[in-house]
């Protein structure tokens, strides 16, 4: 009895589900197409059958994990006013459990790497997006300027508090980044 085909759509989701499921301990640049390969049971050659390149594999993980990413922290749907602190709760939970391969997104996208800088801006948008509608802030260009520097600071305490969490309880750590966003779009 033979297997059945995979249609290419099922075959490319296939092995982006499975650059996802290496992610949490393998940062995207990482990830060896032998190795994606072998775990879906076909040749390398064959995985760039549906994927050109390197580059457009990697693309298509980044872009599914950013989905996941904004899924996590967003919610389904747009988020409702007054519920930032979920938002942000949901945040760190997603730095604690991915770190490495966050910070290999964060430091990819400000590395020069243009695919990865496309989708982090693109996801870090939608982030700026939810705040604003969280917060109840207009989306105009100085509240957005003020709510991307808020992001930049949170991401920063949050991937630092992640490699030594002794530095603060999470709880400090949550309230000291609704502090901040609170003092800086007070005016």
């Amino acid at each position: 009895m033979t297997a059945a085909r995979r249609s290419a759509a099922d075959r490319r989701a296939q092995l982006v589900e499975i650059g996802l499921e290496l992610l949490p301990t393998t940062p995207v640049q990482e990830l060896t197409i032998d190795e994606v390969a072998r775990r879906a049971g076909i040749s390398r050659s064959l995985l760039f059958h549906y994927f050109a390149t390197k580059k457009d594999y990697y693309t298509a993980v980044t872009t599914a994990a950013a989905e996941l990413l904004l899924d996590h922290v967003l919610g389904e749907g747009a988020p409702a006013p007054g519920a930032h602190a979920g938002m942000l709760d949901r945040f760190v939970q997603w730095v604690e459990t991915y770190r490495e391969s966050y910070v290999a997104f964060v430091r990819g996208a400000g590395g020069g790497d243009p695919w990865v800088a496309d989708v982090y801006t693109g996801a870090r948008e939608r982030l700026v997006d939810g705040t604003l509608r969280t917060v109840g802030l207009p989306d105009d260009a100085r509240h957005r300027q003020l709510v991307r520097a808020w992001f930049a600071f949170t991401e920063d305490l949050v991937v630092g508090w992640t490699a030594d969490p002794s530095t603060m309880t999470r709880e400090e750590l949550l309230a000291l980044a609704s502090d901040v966003l609170d003092r800086l779009t007070r005016q």
